[in-house]
């Protein structure tokens, strides 16, 4: 039986991979990732990985892969009603007997309980529980006007002042779970949310998606609403439904919520920021869908600046013209304008530079360029960076100043600059050849189609391209046809993938291993696994459909022999047409 996405999307909440799989084997920590001898084949050298960040396991050895439910179920020989039936015991759930609940009900009673919680914030920041709140606001210098235009709101001291204010309007506490509004402990449900002034977080179509709350006591400066059925912090920004309406197609990306809402009081109303996160390639994406042009306004601590460089490179993949404002005299722009005034900042703003300007005047302050030693290692970094650049227009003007300034030729530094290039070209050619040479047995292609391996590799691609990047599917699913796979089971997977997308219940591999087979799971844990640290664009994105419908188009041997003259001529003619 189908059980409810919100049940599915709660057991994996509250499923830990890394917690669940260390009880039963050994798990050793490396990095971000946990290894350990695979329960599932012998070896001698672990190759057992789990990733946390996915929630997902895969085995280089042999091939085994999935999520929570389908490590029990191959671990503990159970079927996968019997393996949700254990981790709900686990979890303290109840498995629901009615699975026939409309995942568009649930999804819309979490945004209805998030527009009741704003509401309830709201009203108890303007009550006499709120005076605390309200003081602080003020000291941060924000308007009532700009105070109501953002919905801030405060959550009291109180263990369960939401949840007795919306149980008693109807909700259940499994709703308020599922929405993040509560968390489970020993004694029962209580708020998530607790002394803190709230900022709602709306997505461009207006819903209350979520919250994030700035402590006004003890505990964390910020928590933001954990990813859910409505949910998923990767893929939103605060303010963008705000920042979407300017006639400017340049957008200002800040660090945190008070930096946003004093530049937008400001009257820079083009200001978004990220959800407690960096930016993510989704996230720059979107902005590239509302902008032609980027500049980031991040503080200027040392983690901010880290933040700028990493943001920087993806903000150009998608196309973005990059600029950096560097702050002088204030640690993040909410400082900066009260103490300065608005009019400063845009001077700043005007002023802000070329981020690969940025870059490289960041490297040159860490060499005694003054000395020949200390010139040759920063022309050794900025060189590095300008291979990055893939404008040759911009890596030509850049080669020219290093040339002037650092009394070099212009062709010396472009040579090397050419040599590094070529350098991670290759490199990256050997690990995507490394990775494709098992697609044959993989991705299990006929002999007589064995042709068609660029094809299988474009369709592994694909597949991963749309579970990092799903809000690239619109752009691919209105030219895939089902015979334009190869293998059955990557034809599965895209398709099963593809309807969770369009649902908007995709959360990763835990809305999928109800539908996929143990084999098509492996399949996606490999490809995902293997695909740590690639972002993908639009243009790989046509790259891969191009390269399917090319070979899907061509006859294979097999086929011709069957086909008659006539199929044959109307093969030819469409060829022709396309």
């Amino acid at each position: 039986m189908a059980l409810p996405r919100f049940f599915l999307d709660e057991l994996h909440a509250r499923s830990d991979i890394v917690e669940l799989i260390s009880s039963y084997l050994p798990l050793k920590r490396q990095g971000r990732l946990h290894k350990a001898l695979c329960p599932f084949h012998n070896e001698k050298t672990a190759s057992f990985t789990v990733y946390a960040e996915t929630q997902s396991f895969y085995c280089f050895g042999c091939g085994a892969g999935g999520d929570v439910i389908t490590f029990v179920m191959k671990q503990d020989n159970l079927e996968y009603l019997e393996a949700v039936r254990l981790l709900a015991a686990r979890a303290g759930m109840a498995v629901p007997q009615d699975a026939g609940d409309d995942g568009m009900r649930l999804r819309m009673r979490l945004l209805e309980a998030n527009k009741r919680a704003a509401r309830h914030y709201f009203e108890v920041l303007n009550s006499d529980g709120g005076r605390e709140a309200r003081v602080y606001l003020r000291k941060r210098g924000l308007s009532d006007s700009t105070i109501k235009k953002f919905g801030l709101g405060y959550a009291p001291d109180e263990w369960s002042s939401l949840r007795d204010c919306l149980r008693g309007e109807g909700f259940q506490d499994g709703e308020l779970l599922s929405a993040g509004l509560l968390n489970e402990g020993k004694r029962g449900s209580y708020d998530t949310f607790r002394d803190r002034i709230m900022f709602p977080i709306i997505d461009v179509r207006g819903n209350i998606i979520a919250f994030g709350g700035r402590a006004l006591g003890d505990g964390p400066k910020y928590i933001n609403s954990q990813d859910t059925g409505v949910f998923k912090k990767s893929r939103n920004l605060f303010a963008l439904n705000i920042a979407k309406n300017t006639t400017e197609r340049v957008i200002l990306i800040a660090e945190g919520y008070m930096d946003v809402i004093a530049l937008h009081q400001a009257g820079f109303s083009n200001t978004v920021a990220t959800l407690g996160t960096a930016l993510t390639a989704a996230q720059a994406r979107i902005l590239a869908n509302y902008a032609d042009g980027a500049v980031l306004a991040y503080d200027a601590d040392e983690a901010g600046q880290r933040a700028t460089t990493r943001a920087i490179d993806l903000l150009k993949e998608v196309g973005l013209a990059v600029k950096v404002i560097q702050l002088e005299g204030a640690k993040d722009p909410d400082e900066y304008i009260r103490k300065f005034g608005s009019e400063r900042f845009r001077l700043l703003l005007a002023k802000s530079s070329d981020s690969m300007e940025y870059e490289l005047a960041k490297a040159k302050l860490k060499y005694p360029v003054s000395s020949d030693e200390g010139k040759v290692r920063y022309l050794a970094e900025a060189t590095s960076i300008l291979a990055r650049s893939a404008s040759l227009t911009e890596r030509e003007v850049y080669a020219g100043k290093l040339s002037e300034e650092n009394g070099v030729s212009k062709q010396s530094v472009l040579t090397q600059i050419d040599y590094l290039r070529s350098r991670r070209r290759k490199a990256r050619e050997r690990e995507i050849e490394r990775k494709l040479s098992d697609i044959p047995s993989r991705f299990q292609v006929p002999p007589s189609r064995r042709d068609a391996v660029g094809a299988a590799a474009a369709e592994r691609r694909l597949l991963v391209l749309l579970y990092k990047s799903p809000d690239l599917l619109e752009s691919v699913s209105g030219s895939i046809e089902e015979e334009d796979f190869f293998s059955e089971d990557a034809r599965r997977v895209f398709y099963v993938l593809k309807a969770s997308i369009e649902k908007d219940e995709f959360s990763g591999f835990s809305s999928l291993s109800e539908q996929l087979t143990d084999s098509q799971m492996s399949l996606l844990s490999g490809l995902v696994a293997g695909s740590a640290g690639v972002n993908f664009t639009l243009a790989d994105a046509d790259y891969y459909v191009a390269r399917l419908k090319e070979i899907s188009n061509k006859p294979d041997r097999e086929r011709l022999v069957r086909m008659s003259a006539e199929d044959i001529q109307d093969a030819i003619t469409q060829k022709r047409r396309m």
